[in-house]
C-alpha cells in the first residue's frame, strides 16, 4: 500500500480528533463555570415544562373555579388562584410554554436577519454596506420599548395569533445587533487566505459567505443570542402586560402580571409567581450565555 492511499485518511483522522478535542476543551471550560451549569439545567428544566404543561399542570388554565377567587396557596392550588379563580400554577406552568416560545422563536428570527445583513453588508462593502449599516444605526437608536409598543398597536388588528404577531414584532426589531456583529466579523475574514482561495477558484460570492465564512462567526452569535432571550422574555412580559403583546385568556407571565395589579394590596400571591418565573428564567438565560462566552473565548481557547 503506497503513502498516497494512507494520508488521506491519516488527515482525516487527525482533523476529526482535533475537532473533538478542541469541542472537548469548551465543555470543560463550560462545565468548570457552576451558575454556567445551574443555568443549562434550569433552562433544560423550563423546556421540559414547556413540552409537557399539559400533562403536569393540574388543571386548565383558563377553567374558572367557582368560589375560589384569589383563593391563597393550599394543598389543591398550590399557588392560589387568581381574580378569575383560575388555578395559578397552572397558569405559570403554561406561561412557561410562550415565554419559551416568543424568546427562542423571536431570537431565531433576529439571528436569521442580522446574519444575512451583517455577513452581506461586511463582504460586498461599498455603498451596500453604507447603505445597510445606516439601517442597522438607525434601528439601534430607536427606542426599543416604544418601537415594539407601536408596531404591535398597529399589527394588533391583522388576522393573525398574538403569540405569533409578537414574535414577529420583536423578531423584526431585535436583529440589528447580530448584524452588526456578524458584519465586523465578516469584514476581518475577507482578507483571509482562505477567502482569496475561494475567489481565485471561482466560487460564488454567497456560497463564499454561507459556506467558507458564516461558520467561522457562528460563535459570537450563539453567544449574544443566549444572552438575548432573556431580554425578548423581558419585552414580550412587558407587551403583554401592557396589553399589546399576548391576548388574555391566554396563560403569559405578563398577562397573569397584567391581570393581578390591580388586586396586588389585597392578593399579592397572583403577581409574585409570574414574577418570580420571569426572574428565575432570565438569570438562567443570562448564566448560561455567560457560561457559552467565556467557554467560546478565543482567548481563552489558545492557551
Amino acid at each position: 500500500m503506497t503513502a498516497t492511499s494512507i494520508a488521506p485518511p491519516l488527515l482525516l483522522k487527525e482533523t476529526e480528533t482535533a475537532e473533538r478535542s478542541e469541542w472537548g476543551q469548551v465543555w470543560r471550560r463550560f462545565r468548570a463555570n457552576r451558575l454556567a451549569v445551574v443555568g443549562l439545567v434550569v433552562v433544560i428544566g423550563l423546556v421540559m415544562v414547556a413540552l409537557f404543561a399539559n400533562l403536569i399542570a393540574p388543571y386548565d388554565p383558563t377553567y374558572q373555579l367557582r368560589g375560589m377567587r384569589g383563593a391563597a396557596p393550599s394543598s389543591a392550588h398550590w399557588l392560589g388562584t387568581d381574580y378569575n379563580g383560575r388555578d395559578l400554577l397552572s397558569r405559570v406552568l403554561f406561561g412557561t410554554r410562550i415565554a419559551l416560545a416568543v424568546g427562542l422563536g423571536a431570537t431565531l428570527l433576529s439571528v436569521l436577519m442580522g446574519v444575512v445583513v451583517g455577513a452581506v453588508a461586511g463582504y460586498f462593502g461599498g455603498w451596500t454596506d453604507t447603505l445597510l449599516s445606516r439601517l442597522i444605526d438607525t434601528l439601534m437608536s430607536m427606542p426599543v420599548l416604544a418601537l415594539l409598543t407601536l408596531l404591535s398597536a398597529v399589527l394588533r388588528d391583522k388576522n393573525l395569533s398574538s403569540v405569533l404577531l409578537t414574535i414577529l414584532v420583536i423578531g423584526f426589531t431585535g436583529w440589528a445587533r447580530f448584524a452588526r456583529v456578524v458584519r465586523a466579523d465578516v469584514l476581518s475574514l475577507k482578507s483571509s487566505d482562505f477567502v482569496t482561495a475561494a475567489r481565485a477558484s471561482g466560487i460564488k460570492p454567497l456560497r463564499i459567505i454561507f459556506r467558507h465564512m458564516l461558520p467561522n462567526v457562528l460563535g459570537p452569535v450563539i453567544v449574544l443570542a443566549s444572552l438575548g432571550i432573556g431580554g425578548i422574555i423581558i419585552l414580550e412580559s412587558a407587551l403583554s402586560f401592557l396589553g399589546l403583546g399576548v391576548r388574555p385568556p391566554t396563560p403569559s407571565w405578563g398577562v397573569i402580571l397584567s391581570d393581578g395589579r390591580q388586586y396586588i394590596t389585597t392578593y399579592p400571591h397572583i403577581v409574585i409567581s409570574p414574577g418570580l418565573m420571569i426572574v428565575l428564567t432570565v438569570l438562567a438565560f443570562n448564566f448560561l450565555g455567560d457560561g457559552l462566552r467565556d467557554a467560546l473565548d478565543p482567548k481563552q481557547r489558545a492557551e
